[in-house]
């Protein structure tokens, strides 16, 4: 369906969104807008002092977007109240940041696995757990032998030996909206067929990228969710290797848009940020194309308000698990939460050949990202509603029974979810 130009910022006095006065999450001397119909864009950028960076359509939102940036001394929130009266713009918003944060890595002497403490002292102890993505900085624990690899606690949770009897992800395509990803990597040989960098052209590496791509397709040593499957990669955040990384609304766009062109059935999402009107149009339409969206519920613990995407309707927020069942401490709650899934102490690879161990709301993403994509082997024509139905009906139920804003409807059992995918076998006389 094409959504008519302005749609996404609609009625008049919605046009324009100004960040709160407390938001800080997002480019402060940049702007994103849509042109009326008939409007010149030249002098709408010589009315705001502004120059065109960027100007692309964006297929999912169904919009034009002019990214332009604002010359010095001009302020973004008094830029965007006035296009909110403009006639000239159909649409204004910030570039948005989202980030995925992660400290320098910390050398640990030791292969043999996380620590076994409760998760407030394994915070300090000498094996720091490496946490990806969403909201809260935290450590890596790079694990620097093969050899001597600690088991997958994920593998026997999950009934991954037994739903992969059943399904590998043959012929699915995956997309990973994400920093760059080590495609050499022995967990990952193969697996990547298409490589889009909207960052900066550098496909770099890096530990986040990698580890959600292990966690979803890993077939050397690690056992992932969907080993066959076959991976897009949408590098739209950028950073050093030993740094937090971040992603801009347009960036992430750019990267959506390709990896649903190139047929990307299910497509993750492990990064948290601000509620953002163009990537909630664009979800949309990735919806109504088949398209299936998981994204982690973030980690910005029990108080945080919702984090974005995750707490958008039209995708799949997962939320964290421990080897025991407990929900992972830093998680968000909320009732946007559909599922749980592994996400501390999770053994996955790092670029350069190596291995960490990683907690957080991202890898417990990427796994309900990979069993998705068993299911979708099995039912091609599955849609949102269908995985998140099927998902639901073989979790296991944890917390308040039922549904709740902590484990959603509980953590999920692939070999169960895969099962119930399957056609029922007819009885024979």
């Amino acid at each position: 369906m094409r959504v008519p130009p302005g749609a996404w910022m609609q009625p008049r006095q919605a046009r324009a969104v100004v960040p709160a006065p407390d938001e800080t999450r997002f480019v402060p001397d940049e702007v994103l807008f849509e042109l009326a119909p008939n409007a010149d864009a030249d002098t709408v950028l010589r009315r705001y002092g502004a120059t065109v960076i960027a100007r692309q359509r964006f297929e999912l939102a169904g919009v034009t977007i002019i990214r332009a940036k604002l010359e010095a001394g001009r302020d973004l929130r008094a830029v965007l109240t006035q296009m909110g009266d403009d006639d000239s713009i159909a649409g204004a918003q910030p570039n948005f940041l989202f980030d995925l944060q992660q400290q320098a890595a910390q050398p640990s002497g030791s292969a043999t696995g996380p620590s076994t403490a409760s998760s407030d002292a394994r915070s300090q102890s000498t094996l720091p757990t490496l946490r990806l993505s969403d909201p809260t900085p935290a450590a890596r624990a790079p694990v620097t032998t093969r050899r001597v690899l600690p088991p997958q606690y994920v593998v026997a949770k999950l009934h991954l030996p037994e739903a992969h009897k059943l399904a590998q992800g043959r012929g699915v395509r995956v997309a990973l909206i994400d920093s760059g990803v080590d495609m050499e990597h022995p967990e990952l040989r193969g697996s990547v067929i298409g490589y889009l960098d909207a960052v900066d052209g550098l496909a770099t590496p890096h530990a986040h990228g990698t580890s959600m791509a292990a966690a979803i397709a890993a077939h050397g040593e690690l056992e992932g969710m969907a080993p066959a499957v076959r991976i897009l990669v949408g590098r739209a955040f950028g950073g050093p290797q030993s740094a937090s990384a971040n992603g801009k609304s347009f960036q992430i766009m750019t990267a959506l848009d390709w990896v649903v062109q190139q047929r990307a059935k299910v497509v993750n999402l492990s990064f948290a940020g601000p509620q953002d009107r163009l990537l909630s149009k664009a979800l949309v339409g990735a919806r109504e194309r088949g398209v299936i969206v998981v994204a982690a519920a973030g980690n910005g613990g029990p108080k945080s308000p919702p984090l974005y995407p995750g707490a958008d309707p039209n995708v799949i927020a997962v939320t964290a698990t421990d080897a025991e069942d407990q929900l992972f401490p830093e998680a968000n709650r909320g009732a946007y939460v559909a599922v749980a899934a592994p996400g501390v102490d999770v053994l996955t690879a790092e670029p350069g050949g190596r291995y960490a161990f990683t907690s957080g709301t991202s890898i417990a993403a990427a796994h309900v990202t990979g069993l998705i994509a068993l299911l979708a082997e099995k039912q091609p024509d599955l849609d949102l509603a269908g995985a998140r139905k099927f998902l639901a009906e073989s979790a296991v139920d944890l917390g308040a029974k039922g549904r709740d804003p902590l484990f959603g409807a509980g953590r999920v059992d692939a070999q169960a979810a895969v099962a119930r995918v399957l056609p029922v076998a007819t009885a024979q006389p």
